[in-house]
């Protein structure tokens, strides 16, 4: 049983590893390459929009490179009485959505060669769960703020640096993103592999068949949320190994991530309350997370619930 379990593992890498490589390389490189700086487009209508400051807008734009970095120039404008606290929250949660598209070039050299098209699509209804959130704020922002006109002609774009530059400086970032992803990955994937064998999954469903009377998915998908706890790529990965064998589709895999997501919500706490108080101060900072969080849970409830309709 374990030679099996070895053999169809090792099987299961070699088909799903190259991608990932390939995948991690290429994003770095596209940050390297400033690409970031092709959404200054939005910049504009949305501080317009918000009656935002222009510095905001520029904060937004940064961070699509660093949510740090953003949010504490915001913090600096507010220490200097250029903006006021509900300002302030609003352009902080606001650079939250660029943040998701960064984490594209995590997600997807990881979620597509593990789940092909259905990877692309939980990545894009994270996306729209991004944007709806952000489309909110910036109602919000419309009539909560004092209006502005904001005009951007001496904005500075940044040179990005030749191709072969650019390489360069993307293979730091992505041998060490290569390597975090793969020692993860290998042994939850062999584990998989010798725990399905052995039926344990099977077995799991039905002691956990009371519980999943509460959640609107299957029995089998419990494991992934349980892992979703410990680390996202764990979940990936046996995510990936239950659709490989049959045991979910497609949408129920999406299902699972998505309730998972809502379900282990808090435990995102651990990553966001360091961030934001360190940058913001307790106050402030947990105001920031509670506003955000409460919105993102909303509205991914909400998208889960059309979802669950339709199928």
């Amino acid at each position: 049983m374990l030679p099996a379990a070895l053999t169809h593992s090792a099987e299961y890498l070699l088909k799903t590893g190259p991608s990932i490589i390939i995948g991690v390389v290429l994003a770095e490189l596209l940050v390297s390459l400033g690409w970031f700086y092709k959404f200054d487009f939005l910049v504009r209508p949305i501080t317009n929009y918000a009656h935002l400051r222009k510095e905001c807008g520029v904060g937004f734009l940064t961070a699509f490179a660093s949510t740090s970095s953003a949010n504490a120039s915001l913090k600096s404008m507010y220490d200097g009485g250029i903006i006021k606290e509900d300002e302030l929250i609003i352009a902080s949660v606001l650079n939250s959505f660029p943040a998701i598209v960064m984490h594209w070039r995590t997600l997807l050299p990881i979620l597509v060669p593990l789940l092909g098209t259905t990877g692309i699509i939980y990545v894009g209804l994270i996306t729209l769960v991004g944007l709806v959130k952000t489309l909110i704020v910036l109602i919000v922002g419309h009539f909560l703020l004092e209006e502005k006109e904001v005009r951007f002609e001496d904005f500075e774009k940044k040179e990005p640096p030749a191709l072969k530059i650019a390489f360069k400086e993307s293979l730091g970032p992505s041998k060490k993103t290569i390597i975090r992803i793969f020692k993860v990955m290998i042994p939850v994937t062999v584990l998989v592999f010798i725990l399905t064998d052995l039926g344990v999954f099977d077995t799991l469903g039905s002691y956990l068949e009371p519980i999943s009377a509460y959640l609107p998915v299957p029995v089998e998908g419990l494991p992934v949320i349980a892992a979703l706890f410990a680390s996202h790529l764990a979940a990936y990965t046996l995510a990936s190994n239950l659709m490989e064998q049959g045991i979910l589709s497609g949408i129920e895999v999406i299902i699972v991530l998505l309730v998972g997501n809502i379900v282990t919500s808090l435990g995102t706490l651990r990553i966001y309350i360091p961030h934001y108080v360190g940058i913001f101060g307790p106050k402030i900072g947990m105001k920031t997370i509670l506003i955000s969080q409460t919105l993102r849970i909303f509205v991914m409830v909400g998208i889960t619930g059309v979802i669950l309709m339709v199928f």
